[in-house]
């Protein structure tokens, strides 16, 4: 099960790549241990679709969340999963397995989990309902290589309280959720990756993700 509180691995098989890639997606704007659980919910429920159908005997091209739902017979079916699982926003889903759909055609039995994998972040959001902020998180928590911060509520009162501190009345204002606009986001990201490279040296930490998941848990634990 995804852990939100351990949620970095850089060595995650085509399986739990693609589960960690729709947690992503997910848990924008919505609790991210209640959307662990019913993502787990749902992998187990494909995991048992896989082992009772003698079809996947014979056919053992990678699956996984995304893969699985896509090749179901239509969108509605795969719809009619996400219902059963109470994800919520089913347009935006929809949109979301028709450009999986659309892209799967054209990468000639390519590894959709090798693609998330190559992606960068500008790739990931040409895909409907991934914004700057989730393909940042997904990368920041998968790829080591990868400087990047998902602007979440959490980061920006961090980024807050020290620019109001050091770096007020030098132009930025510091907002409370997350910017819109591409300008916005830019430049209050490099702003605080500047505040979390700080963050890791004075608390001895070796990636942003690591600086990442601390300031998400403390922020988390006294709100």
């Amino acid at each position: 099960m995804i852990d939100p509180h351990n949620i970095t691995d850089y060595n995650r098989n085509d399986w739990d790549l693609q589960e960690f890639f729709f947690f992503a997606v997910a848990v924008a704007g919505k609790k991210s241990e209640t959307t662990a659980r019913k993502v787990q919910n749902l992998t187990d429920h494909i995991s048992e679709v896989l082992g009772e159908d003698p079809y996947y005997e014979e056919h053992t091209m990678e699956t996984g969340i995304i893969h699985y739902l896509v090749g179901l017979n239509n969108v509605n079916a795969s719809i009619d999963v996400l219902k059963l699982f109470k994800f919520g926003k089913y347009n935006q889903w929809q949109k979301f397995l028709d450009w999986w759909s659309q892209i799967l055609r054209y990468m000639d039995g390519a590894c959709l989990s090798d693609w998330l994998r190559e992606a960068s972040v500008l790739d990931l959001e040409q895909i409907p309902s991934v914004g700057r902020k989730t393909s940042r998180f997904f990368k920041l928590h998968s790829d080591p290589q990868v400087e990047c911060v998902p602007l979440d509520t959490h980061i920006l009162k961090f980024v807050k309280e020290r620019y109001d501190a050091y770096g007020g009345g030098m132009g930025h204002r510091i907002p409370k959720t997350t910017p819109q606009s591409k300008y916005d986001y830019n430049s209050i990201e490099r702003i605080a990756l500047e505040y979390m490279k700080n963050y890791m040296v004075q608390r001895g930490m070796k990636t942003l993700a690591q600086a990442d998941l601390s300031i998400w848990s403390s922020y988390a634990s006294n709100s």
